[in-house]
């Protein structure tokens, strides 16, 4: 069984502690397209308005401590064990009494990093980030980087963090 991953925007980590009880709305069910997006565009990762207002990227297999730190460490040109050393970095923002869903910091400096790369750059880091068999990138990995980068556009023009809810 694989976990769920939300990666969201909030103004706080007291804001982000709240999607383990009042964002039960982020089941893909009920998870609205965000304003503007076509229903003819093309099938990948999406960013979409829970009810409550929040935007969410729901993945699985993107994970934010490995994966998103080899991912900062690439853009940012710091060494790995730099970049999950950092405070911030998958830090526990909040745990479920049961243990089974949790809140998590993603970095304002991948945040950043990401927010500043145009559709070459996406394609650039996800050479270097999810490789294939062939030495380029998965099929997924440029989608899924994409909408990354519009999460923390959205993030960071609003002043806010990103943070992944994890219910496993």
């Amino acid at each position: 069984m694989s976990a769920i991953l939300d990666y969201f925007a909030a103004a706080s980590d007291q804001h982000a502690a709240a999607a383990l009880d009042n964002l039960v709305d982020l089941d893909p069910d009920t998870i609205g397209d965000m304003p503007g997006l076509s229903p003819d565009t093309p099938a990948r990762p999406r960013i979409r308005l829970a009810a409550s207002g929040t935007p969410v990227l729901q993945l699985k297999g993107v994970e934010p401590i490995v994966a998103l730190g080899r991912l900062e460490a690439a853009l940012t040109a710091r060494p790995y064990d730099e970049v999950a050393s950092g405070a911030r970095h998958g830090s526990l923002v909040a745990m479920s009494d049961d243990g089974d869903s949790l809140v998590l910091t993603v970095t304002d400096e991948l945040r950043d990093a990401l927010a500043e790369l145009d559709a070459a750059a996406v394609a650039a880091a996800a050479r270097v980030w999810a490789i294939d068999e062939e030495g380029e990138p998965s099929k997924e990995s440029v989608p899924v980087l994409s909408a990354f980068v519009e999460l923390s556009a959205g993030a960071v023009n609003r002043g806010e963090h990103i943070y992944c809810r994890v219910i496993v």
